[in-house]
C-alpha cells in the first residue's frame, strides 16, 4: 500500500503542526515500535538479525519501515551493537544462538517469545542492576549519563537525513522514575518508595541529572521531537499519591529538559491513568500518549480529550495486539473512525496504537490501520 502526500503536506511536517496544537489538513498516522520487535517484518529479515544487527541493518530496517507502511511518524531504535554485523552459530527448534562480533559475545533468542538473552549469564538488558541498599550502592552501580555515543547519534543522524520530510522520528527514553524501577526491579521498587523514599528519590536523580545531556545532544543530531514512555506510574501500579510524589516530578523534569534543548516531546503513560489525568494535562507535553484500555478500565480517546481540551495534540490508542492480530479489515476501520470521531474536529490528533506493535501482528493490518484514514 501506498498513501501519499499533497505538496506541503509532507509527514515531518504534519506532526510538528500537530504537535504544535494545529489543526491539520490530515490526521498524521504514527508507527509506534520498540527494539527489533515487529521491525524485523517490514525489513524482510529474521528476527535474530536485527535483534544484534549493526548500524547498516538497522538503517535498512528503519528505511524500510518507512517505505512499507508510509508512516508520517516513526521511532528511532538505535544503531544496534556497533558496525559489525551478528553472526547465527546455531538454530534449534526453540532459539536462535547469536554471536554479536562487536563484542564477541554470545546470545540466545527465544523464538515463542523473541526475549534476548546473554547465552553466558542468562541476564536480560531489562534486568535489575544488582542489590541497590545505599547510596553508595547506586553510586558504584548506576553511572552517571555521559552521552550517546558517536555510533547511536550517527546512526540518528543518518536516519533523519535519508527520511527528510516524510516522517518525523522520535528518539526515546523514559523519565527517572521509570529507570529507578527498572534499577530496582519491579517488586523491590515498589517496597523502596514506601520503606525508603530518600533511597528511591537519590536513585532518580541519578538518572534525572543526564536529561539535558540527552536532549541537547538528540537536537544537535537533527532531532525535532522525542517520545518520553513512562510505565509503572498509572493507578493499577501506584496511588495517586504516590504518583505525585515519585513519578510526577521526574515527568516534569524531563519534559523542562526537552524544551530547554527546543524539542518537542510526546509523554507515554500506561495502565489506568484516568484519576490522574488533572495532573498529566497539567504538564506542558506537546503530545500525550497513551495505552488501549485494559484490565477493565476504560481508557478512551474522549475522556482524555476532555482533560486536555481541543489544543493539545493526542496519540490515539488503537489496540496493537488483539485487534490488529485479528486482522479484520472492517474491525480495524470502525476503530480508527471511532478514534478520530472521539478526538474532535480540528483537534490535533496522531493516529497511532495505545502499545508498541507485536511480532505476531501482520503488516496487512498496519496497512488496514493507516489507509482507514482516508476512507
Amino acid at each position: 500500500m501506498k498513501r501519499r502526500a499533497a505538496v506541503g503536506d509532507q509527514g515531518r511536517t504534519l506532526a510538528l503542526s500537530a504537535l504544535s496544537g494545529q489543526p491539520t489538513p490530515r490526521i498524521p498516522a504514527a508507527l509506534f515500535t520498540w527494539g527489533f520487535d515487529y521491525t524485523w517484518k517490514t525489513a524482510g529479515i529474521p528476527p535474530w538479525q536485527l535483534a544484534r544487527g549493526g548500524a547498516e541493518t538497522w538503517h535498512r530496517a528503519h528505511v524500510a519501515l518507512v517505505e512499507r507502511h508510509r508512516p508520517d511518524v516513526i521511532w528511532y531504535e538505535g544503531a544496534g551493537a556497533g558496525p559489525k554485523e551478528p553472526s547465527l552459530l546455531d538454530e534449534t527448534r526453540d532459539a536462535w544462538i547469536i554471536r554479536d562480533n562487536n563484542t564477541n559475545e554470545e546470545y540466545e533468542l527465544v523464538k515463542n517469545s523473541l526475549s534476548l538473552r546473554h547465552r553466558q549469564t542468562g541476564t536480560k538488558s531489562c534486568d535489575p542492576v544488582g542489590a541497590i541498599e545505599s547510596t553508595a550502592d547506586a553510586d558504584r552501580r548506576i553511572g552517571l549519563f555521559t552521552g550517546w555515543g558517536e555510533h547511536y547519534l550517527a546512526g540518528l543522524r543518518r536516519l533523519i537525513d535519508e527520511v527528510g520530510d516524510r516522517a518525523l522520528v522520535l528518539p526515546h527514553h523514559s523519565p527517572a522514575y521509570i529507570c529507578t524501577c527498572y534499577a530496582f526491579g519491579f517488586e523491590r521498587a515498589m517496597e523502596v518508595m514506601l520503606s525508603e523514599p530518600k533511597l528511591f528519590r537519590y536513585v532518580c536523580d541519578r538518572y534525572a541529572v543526564g536529561d539535558r545531556l540527552r536532549m541537547r545532544e538528540w537536537k544537535s543530531a537533527g532531532a525535532q521531537a522525542c517520545f518520553i514512555a513512562d510505565g509503572w506510574a498509572s493507578c493499577d501500579i501506584i496511588s495517586p499519591d504516590l504518583f505525585k510524589k515519585f513519578a510526577l516530578p521526574y515527568q516534569r523534569a524531563i519534559i523542562e529538559a526537552a524544551h530547554a534543548e527546543g524539542l518537542k516531546i510526546i509523554l507515554w503513560n500506561e495502565g489506568d491513568i484516568l484519576p490522574i489525568l488533572d495532573l498529566e494535562a497539567a504538564l506542558e507535553t506537546d503530545g500525550f500518549a497513551f495505552e488501549q484500555p485494559r484490565k477493565g478500565f476504560e481508557v478512551t480517546v474522549a475522556k482524555v480529550r476532555k482533560a486536555f481540551g481541543s489544543n493539545r495534540c493526542l496519540f490515539g490508542n488503537v489496540d496493537s495486539e488483539l485487534l490488529l492480530m485479528r486482522n479484520d479489515p472492517d474491525e480495524i476501520a470502525r476503530a480508527v473512525r471511532e478514534q478520530t470521531a472521539q478526538s474532535g474536529s480540528n483537534a490535533p490528533f496522531i493516529l497511532s496504537t495505545g502499545s508498541p506493535i507485536p511480532s505476531n501482528v501482520d503488516v496487512s493490518a498496519v496497512d488496514t490501520m493507516i489507509r482507514s484514514l482516508s476512507i
